[in-house]
């Protein structure tokens, strides 16, 4: 398990990546209130027009997205990449009227349904509860199953799906290879916990197995700090270490709610959110009981992060 520094906070805002690639940071930092929802996206701009990667969740969040992408080009947003179906990436979808939306057909099957119920939302999220009654879901019009290739002139963006479900049933990342810039989706969080409530973590540190092999020096995450293959490689070390440790607490017959409590996280405690290991834990245990498409209980998924968040203010129990 790899030891690293946190950072205390990082940069934020619309920030260029590359030439006409840029990076939308909403988080600045380890937010002691949380970071759920608090997502990242991507901007592309070509020649003739410009491609978004993700809408983020409420509206508040998706016209400061907008308003910043109007202040680097007067290019039309053509077409909005949504990386998987999470509210947080799919929620502002309305607010690009006239893009082509592409996703996997795997994404758009799961967003299909709609959003979770709002009172849930409002639970689970307590500082955007004003804006959950004002969401509607907006379908992908465009979907792929392994690949797809986006060209705009001598650009190539590349669209890759792992293949089985990570974060996701319907995960995606943006890749650039001339610019070696890879907008991971929610492969990756940097110094913010992953959470796998709709996940497979087994599959998961596999595909993060394979994104290392991406010939990229730049990788956006869905949540967190701009960072590298290194920042990856610790989420991948997050992942492999709970799935480790959720299983010898299995195998001795604790319940997920026992386990995460725990389980010691050592370096990823200093990660914001880290009650979200009863989550992981819980899709672990489903994995191990052969069940790992089973929906998680989420009242008591709920219920277990807050006992947790009260457990300790430190994280050392955890």
């Amino acid at each position: 398990m790899a030891s690293h520094v946190v950072p205390k906070t990082w940069k934020n805002g619309l920030l260029e990546v590359g030439p006409g690639v840029f990076a939308y940071v909403q988080s600045s930092g380890v937010d002691p209130r949380g970071d759920t929802g608090i997502a990242n996206a991507g901007l592309i701009v070509g020649r003739d027009g410009a491609v978004a990667v993700d809408a983020l969740m409420v509206p508040s969040m998706t016209r400061r997205l907008v308003a910043a992408i109007k202040k680097v080009t007067t290019k039309p947003v053509a077409k909005l990449i949504n990386t998987h179906h999470h509210l947080d990436h799919t929620g502002g979808n309305a607010f690009f009227k006239t893009a082509q939306i592409i996703a996997t057909d795997k994404a758009r099957g799961a967003l299909e349904p709609g959003f979770p119920p709002v009172p849930l939302l409002q639970r689970f999220m307590p500082r955007f509860a004003a804006e959950f009654p004002k969401l509607r879901v907006v379908l992908p019009t465009v979907t792929f199953q392994d690949r797809m290739v986006l060209y705009d002139g001598d650009r190539e963006i590349q669209l890759w799906h792992p293949g089985t479900p990570a974060h996701t049933i319907g995960d995606s990342v943006v890749y650039l290879p001339k610019e070696k810039i890879l907008f991971t989706g929610d492969l990756c969080f940097h110094y913010v916990t992953p959470l796998a409530f709709q996940g497979h973590v087994g599959h998961w540190i596999k595909a993060l197995d394979r994104l290392l092999d991406f010939d990229a020096d730049i990788l956006v995450p869905g949540h967190g700090a701009i960072g590298t293959k290194q920042e990856a490689r610790y989420v991948r070390d997050y992942l492999v270490l709970v799935r480790r440790e959720a299983k010898k607490r299995f195998d001795a017959g604790l319940s997920p709610e026992e386990a995460a409590r725990d389980i010691k996280l050592g370096p990823f405690r200093a990660w914001s959110d880290a009650d979200r290991v009863l989550p992981n834990v819980m899709r672990c245990y489903a994995e191990f009981q052969g069940q790992p498409d089973s929906p998680l209980d989420l009242p008591r998924m709920l219920a277990g992060m807050e006992a947790l968040r009260g457990h300790a203010t430190d994280h050392t129990c955890l």
